[in-house]
């Protein structure tokens, strides 16, 4: 599949640039095969880790567990690891490698963030159906495999299991969400007075920064079970909310968790009252004057 043309220096004629849609086989992630003892035969050095092999999608290739591409790609980005599981879909094409400059064929594979097959932050596995076929009729449960043919769940890893209680954040417009696949997120949002959607908004000015760094997510009663959510600091677990203008609620002060704290607190029986910001000096007098007085 050419993505583009480029011109060869070593034999005057033009190359392809290939793109490729592959199913994710295995990922190295060390020596060892992620929660085995078993030796990992794709790894060699360190910088195997993040390797995956995989079969061609639409291909004779796509066929057999036993026939997926020899070559490995590698992750393409270096400022962000989102490493795919077993049966993600990933688009791979050629790049460069540390001897690129012997010739223009020293390249290798390099693979994109997995798609977002079920639009679905946990996972986005789709297997080979001929292959899960045979692994639900075959076995009832895979040693060392996390996949589980009694459940009908997905093979995914070793240690991975499929969490499907995990929902995406509701974005609102403007915002920058990075999500991970257990519950962890970070949203760079803002004040929405707009929409009764969100749980800051009661206060400030539309477009008032909000960043709020969550790591799991707590049960929701939805009519939809795969209807995104937001973000509400009495549901959910541990969080940091980091505000500009707005007012976040705590419903039941009393009953907040504070075992992280190592503490408790006394019951508050009487009204709590918003202390006013104290005014300061340079508001009263200019710099200048209380420097001449000082003098």
């Amino acid at each position: 599949m050419p993505l583009s043309k480029k011109y060869s220096a070593d034999s005057g004629q033009s190359i392809g640039q290939y793109f490729q849609i592959g199913r994710v086989k295995s990922v190295v992630m060390g020596p060892l095969k992620m929660g085995t003892n078993e030796i990992d035969k794709d790894y060699t050095n360190p910088s195997d880790i993040g390797k995956i092999k995989y079969e061609l999608l639409y291909s004779s290739l796509g066929t057999s567990k036993s026939e997926f591409v020899s070559e490995a790609a590698y992750p393409i980005f270096s400022f962000v690891k989102h490493l795919p599981l077993i049966n993600e879909i990933v688009l791979i094409i050629i790049g460069p490698t540390e001897k690129l400059n012997d010739r223009a064929s020293r390249q290798q594979q390099f693979y994109f963030p997995p798609f977002d097959t079920w639009n679905h932050v946990n996972h986005g596995a789709f297997p080979n159906m001929k292959e899960y076929s045979q692994y639900l009729s075959q076995f009832a449960n895979i040693p060392s495999f996390s996949g589980n043919a009694v459940t009908g769940s997905v093979p995914l890893g070793y240690t991975f299991i499929e969490k499907p209680n995990i929902k995406n954040l509701k974005p609102f417009e403007g915002d920058t969400i990075l999500q991970a696949r257990f519950g962890q997120s970070i949203r760079f949002g803002s004040t929405n007075t707009l929409t009764r959607e969100t749980t800051w908004s009661d206060s400030g000015n539309e477009g008032d920064p909000i960043t709020i760094i969550q790591n799991s997510q707590g049960k929701r009663i939805l009519r939809d079970p795969f209807a995104p959510i937001v973000e509400d600091i009495n549901v959910d677990g541990s969080a940091i909310y980091l505000t500009s203008t707005q007012q976040i609620n705590l419903l039941d002060v009393n009953n907040f968790p504070l075992a992280s704290f190592d503490t408790s607190i006394t019951p508050i029986t009487k009204a709590i009252y918003r202390v006013p910001r104290q005014t300061i000096s340079n508001e009263i007098n200019s710099a200048n004057f209380q420097d001449s007085n000082t003098l």
